[in-house]
């Protein structure tokens, strides 16, 4: 329920306030259930449970109208006395009077707390001294105002308590603390990031952190990859490489939704606080976090091509003083696929602790299983007279043979912690670790020579038994704010250090017997085993790193200042013909960088923001068919913008100019699939605009536009003689599918009154054709998909079930979103439905 402003009158005078400077009552609706747990929460037990809130620094009425939606609170207060005072905001984990006396800090008001029957009733005033005390003496409480028990969220709905795990968010995440590491609103950052909320992978359907991300982010596209989570972010490859609260996930494949509370995407290099990310931006997955109110919810999906998938959520304390929390969250997947010998099954089991003993320090403990048994869709569509060639996207042209009996298998291990303290109010310690034990299985199937009179293509696979990821990876932070003179200064200093190893294990080269694309006859067997090579690799690297965010000029401008140093360290073996020789050539190559960030954010009005930042990045390229180390990539963003935040801040908007060069892009051999060639130096500029949030109670929006123009700056001169078969990258040639114009549109209407609980949404991605391989020799086409979604949320004997079935690609469109070379084109999915049952409780 969200609060509301009223004007008061005290004294003998209207108007006369006598030594009450202003006065709120907030009324909390007890939560009334019928749950006799619910019941038998107390009005105090209830104001002292912990949510997790992003409420930005800025004018008070605001900022106490959220607390009151997040709360199901009614606020009154006198707006003549509020208007003009400003708040610090609230970010984190916090109690409702942990809360209260946070957004109130600094603002000359104090608050009490009393109890009537099943409503609690907050009383904020200031006395004469102007000192904060419970009882704020000498005030005059309003009347208390009795709330009903439950209030609606944005589905009309009846729903309990809210937290960090809640599904209804909105569109509209105002920060991303975790990724920035720093407690500043999105809008005072000098830095383009996006959020994708919960409630947007809840209402789409998004069961991957890929599928999550494509349509809801601008300046990201899929990239051709057996790393199924590969994407490109401004042009650029993540060589599969994201981050996990805070911490890297390396070389990790089958990145799901159900444990995820939101995913944050930073545009632009990020190395200053990361280290080794790649340029176009960083992909932070945050983890939901457990409640001390119990909140259940089982969902059941079905869908096309046999899909199923059963996912629990269960949170609460263990001991009775809340200080232990839990959360756990659980998925069993499995789905055929609309190309032909293509499975897919996951097992993912996430439980989570939270302890907070004191109220000082937090500390959160998670730990992951996943086992994930796939049959590679690493699709080859070779193009024939300057298109993909006219075949239909069911066709396997991988050898099945080889990868049904050898699927692609991920059996992954994570054990992860964080803990802060809080000094005191304004100094806080962050601690972060996490260590990955990650078993792997490939069988990948390449394209080679096509000829497209014949038809015939050739083919060689790679294929790896097994081979284990050992990743472990720490930070240290240590953050506070301070004042000198005018400039108030919110600072970071940190280090890290992350470390993988991969044993000596063996790899093998296969040549495949060719097949023709029209008609292809796949082989019942094969030697698996040929040509052995044998591998060990690993990285470690340690960085220091420091910012400062500088305000001044009535918290009016904003500088960001950082800076970070890393020693990086590569190993590999430079011999490959038998293990000892593997073992006896392994070297370490050394190499270390300073990259720089530099950022100023203006606020000529309190809504509005004007920004600009300069950064550098650097980061390691993988090792050649030699196994000796790439020269490492690095890369110089300028970038300029304007944000904004519109009715009343529930919805945002940004439009962001970019010019990024990156040097030492590294692109897949097509001639040999083991070996990487570079491109001496790559652009990508152009311009991206994100609206998110609510336009009313009723109406919601994501909507996302790019401008890019991605092309190779140094490369090699043009060869017409072998340019189309070496697939050489040429100064000028723009990068394989960089489509310069593609957008995306996604609304929601939330029906209220006689029709509460329905929910209709529709959407629309509309992309320009591009380029499809190195030499600009096809052209993959433009296309338009059309999404939509239909769902039904009501209260059965005391549970809220939600129906949903969502429609992808409605007019089942054939289209081609990706490709890095003529014979390696990545097809999109055809019209598929996805219904889901959703009981909450």
């Amino acid at each position: 329920m969200a609060g509301r402003n009223i004007r008061t009158k005290f004294g003998s005078g209207e108007g006369n306030m006598g030594s009450i400077l202003a006065m709120a009552l907030v009324a909390l609706g007890a939560g009334v259930s019928d749950s006799p747990a619910e019941a038998a929460i107390s009005p105090q037990e209830r104001a002292g449970l912990v949510q997790n809130y992003r409420i930005p620094s800025g004018p008070l009425p605001s900022a106490l109208n959220s607390f009151a939606e997040l709360n199901g609170l009614q606020i009154l207060y006198d707006s003549a006395v509020t208007s003009r005072l400003r708040t610090i905001g609230l970010e984190g984990d916090f109690s409702v009077h942990d809360g209260l006396d946070r957004l109130l800090r600094g603002t000359g008001l104090s608050w009490s707390i009393s109890a009537r029957g099943d409503t609690v009733s907050i009383l904020l005033a200031q006395n004469d001294r102007g000192t904060m005390n419970d009882a704020a003496s000498g005030a005059t409480a309003l009347p208390t105002i009795d709330v009903g028990a439950e209030t609606k969220n944005q589905q009309g709905a009846q729903t309990g308590p809210r937290g960090p795990g809640d599904r209804h968010t909105g569109y509209n995440a105002g920060s991303a603390s975790a990724t920035l590491k720093m407690d500043t609103p999105l809008l005072k950052t000098p830095l383009s990031v996006q959020v994708v909320t919960r409630q947007t992978m809840d209402d789409r359907q998004e069961i991957s952190v890929k599928d999550a991300l494509i349509t809801n982010v601008s300046g990201i596209q899929l990239t051709p990859s057996w790393f199924d989570t590969m994407l490109k972010i401004r042009g650029f490859s993540n060589t599969a490489s994201t981050y996990k609260n805070g911490l890297i996930e390396y070389r990790m494949r089958a990145l799901d939704t159900t444990n995820l509370q939101s995913i944050d995407v930073m545009k632009g290099p990020s190395a200053m606080l990361y280290g080794r990310v790649e340029p176009g931006g960083l992909v932070d997955l945050v983890v939901k976090r457990p409640l001390d109110t119990p909140y259940y919810s089982l969902q059941q999906q079905v869908g096309s091509y046999g899909l199923t998938r059963t996912t629990l959520d269960a949170t609460g304390p263990l001991t009775a003083d809340k200080t232990v929390l839990y959360r756990f969250n659980g998925e069993f997947y499995y789905t055929d696929s609309y190309r032909n010998f293509v499975t897919d099954r996951n097992v993912f089991l996430a439980p989570t602790i939270t302890l907070h003993p004191i109220e000082q320090f937090r500390m959160n403990i998670d730990f992951e299983y996943q086992r994930r048994d796939f049959v590679d869709d690493y699709a080859l569509y070779p193009a024939v007279g300057g298109a993909p060639a006219n075949i239909p996207a069911s066709r396997y042209l991988q050898e099945p043979f080889l990868n049904t009996n050898a699927p692609d298998r991920l059996d992954k291990k994570r054990i992860a912690y964080d803990w802060t303290y809080d000094f005191s109010k304004d100094w806080s310690l962050t601690n972060r670790l996490a260590y990955t034990n990650a078993g792997n299985g490939l069988a990948d199937t390449f394209g080679g020579v096509f000829n497209p009179v014949t038809g015939v293509l050739t083919r060689s696979a790679n294929f790896f038994p097994g081979y284990t990821d050992k990743n472990f990876t720490t930070n240290l932070d240590l953050k506070g704010k301070f004042v000198t003179g005018p400039l108030q200064h919110s600072t970071l200093v940190g280090f890290d250090y992350f470390n993988t190893f991969t044993p000596l294990y063996t790899s093998y080269f296969n040549i495949l017997p060719s097949t023709n694309i029209y008609a292809p006859i796949y082989w019942t067997q094969m030697n698996r085993y040929q040509n052995p090579s044998f591998n060990q690799i690993g990285q470690k690297w340690t960085g220091v790193y420091g910012q400062d965010m500088i305000s001044f000029l009535d918290d009016s401008v904003h500088v960001l200042l950082g800076g970070r140093y890393d020693w990086a360290e590569t190993s590999a073996n430079t011999s490959r013909t038998s293990a000892y020789a593997a073992q006896a050539s392994y070297t370490t190559y050394y190499n270390k960088a300073f990259s720089p960030r530099v950022g100023v954010a203006y606020q000529p009005l309190p809504w509005v923001t004007v920004y600009g930042n300069f950064s550098r990045s650097f980061g390691l390229n993988s090792t050649d068919v030699q196994g000796r180390p790439i020269a490492p990539q690095r890369a110089e963003q300028w970038e300029g913008g304007v944000k904004a935040e519109l009715l009343d801040k529930r919805l945002t908007m940004s439009l962001v100019y970019f010019d990024l060069v990156k040097s030492n892009v590294a692109a897949r051999d097509p001639n040999n699939s083991a070996n990487t060639m570079l491109i001496g130096k790559a652009r990508s500029q152009g311009i991206e605009f994100d609206l998110n949030g609510r336009i009313d109670d009723n109406w919601s929006v994501i909507a996302n536009y790019t401008h890019d123009d991605v092309r190779t700056l140094v490369g090699e001169s043009v060869d017409p003689a072998s340019q189309l078969t070496k697939q050489r990258l040429v100064a000028g040639y723009k990068l394989p599918a960089s489509p310069r114009n593609y957008g995306n549109l996604w609304v929601k209407y939330d029906a209220d009154g006689a029709f509460a609980g329905f929910s209709l949404g529709g959407g629309i991605s509309v992309v320009e054709s591009s380029l499809g391989d190195n030499a600009n020799s096809f052209v993959l086409p433009g296309y338009t998909l059309l999404d939509g979604m239909i769902a039904y949320t009501t209260k059965i004997e005391g549970y809220n079930v939600t129906a949903q079935l969502n429609v992808k690609n409605l007019t089942d469109v054939a289209y081609y979103p990706t490709s890095d070379s003529r014979t390696t084109i990545q097809t999109g999915t055809p019209r598929t439905f996805l219904g889901s049952l959703r009981v909450e409780f």
